[in-house]
């Protein structure tokens, strides 16, 4: 078995054992805190240069600080390199704990804690949900799992195959830049411009990746493709929208970001007891994209150098 192989199965462990590792340990954290210094050191002219070349630095320095990190280990410790490998690897994509967080949800709701499922819904979506009810929550969680299974599980694990650790860490990096600053308000609108528009190419094509193996994966292969390629374009994001719209399309519900969009028009609404189907749905999924790269890891291992 291959290095990369091992430390792939290694890191699909991890989280499934472990979930997400503590704040003070998680990469992504500390990616966090880079961007911040250097969006509060931004200046106040050229703010579209800068914010080019924060999104380059900030790509560049964290995947060549993992490759360095994976290659001088492995000169000293071939097995403490893999544990690296593993963990660094396992932080950029998470399936535990979107599962274990929209089952929280799906529970507090079927008890009637409208209150606490509230409360839960901001590690998943970033909208006000102070008014939202039940199969707006419901609809919630659903969108976060079809948006989820790419930029949360699919797409570090689509450039992990093809330009090994280096590639998945580059790829959180960009997601994260995103989140914190890609278009956020008027103060990142030039900041933030290259973070997002990364984000977009970067996801562009698992996106649409996604809507395939949604299709193979649930049973509604003509509806899910149908819908996606109806309602894909409505969201705000370029990308979002397609797994989104194939997830309602897959579950044959309405989902609706109120006064912004809807997917899955003419469907029924969406209610609770979907959210155990979407769960279901992603868990599938994530399976199959642990069982292809597997298999291509084995015919085609990855060099660690």
């Amino acid at each position: 078995m291959g290095f990369m192989l091992e430390a792939f199965l290694l890191a699909v462990a991890l989280d499934l054992a472990f979930g997400e590792p503590r704040p003070a340990f998680h990469p992504v954290v500390w990616m966090g805190r880079l961007i911040g210094f250097l969006d509060g050191h931004a200046p106040r002219r050229f703010r579209r240069l800068y914010g080019i070349l924060m999104a380059l630095f900030t790509v560049t320095i964290t995947a060549a600080m993992g490759y360095g990190i994976i290659i001088l280990l492995y000169r000293l410790s071939p097995f403490i390199s893999l544990l690296a490998t593993a963990f660094l690897l396992k932080s950029t994509f998470s399936l535990s704990f979107l599962w274990q967080v929209s089952w929280d949800i799906f529970n507090d709701l079927k008890a009637g804690r409208l209150d606490a499922a509230r409360a839960r819904l901001p590690a998943l979506v970033g909208r006000d949900v102070r008014r939202l009810d039940e199969g707006h929550m419901a609809s919630c969680v659903i969108e976060s799992l079809g948006e989820s299974f790419v930029d949360g599980i699919l797409s570090p694990l689509f450039y992990f195959i093809i330009f090994g650790l280096p590639g998945a860490l580059a790829y959180r990096a960009i997601n994260t830049l995103d989140s914190m600053v890609g278009y956020k308000d008027e103060k990142h609108r030039d900041v933030g411009w290259a973070s997002a528009r990364l984000d977009d190419m970067a996801n562009f094509v698992p996106a649409r990746l996604a809507v395939l193996m949604i299709a193979l994966v649930s049973g509604r292969p003509i509806m899910a493709v149908k819908t996606a390629l109806r309602d894909g374009r409505k969201a705000p994001s370029i990308n979002s929208g397609y797994p989104m719209a194939a997830f309602a399309g897959s579950l044959c519900v309405r989902l609706e970001k109120l006064g912004y969009y809807v997917l899955g028009e003419g469907l029924k609404p969406c209610s609770v007891d979907d959210i155990p189907k979407a769960i279901r749905l992603n868990q599938w999924l994530s399976a199959l994209l642990v069982a292809i790269i597997t298999i291509a890891l084995w015919l085609m291992p990855l060099p660690l150098v």
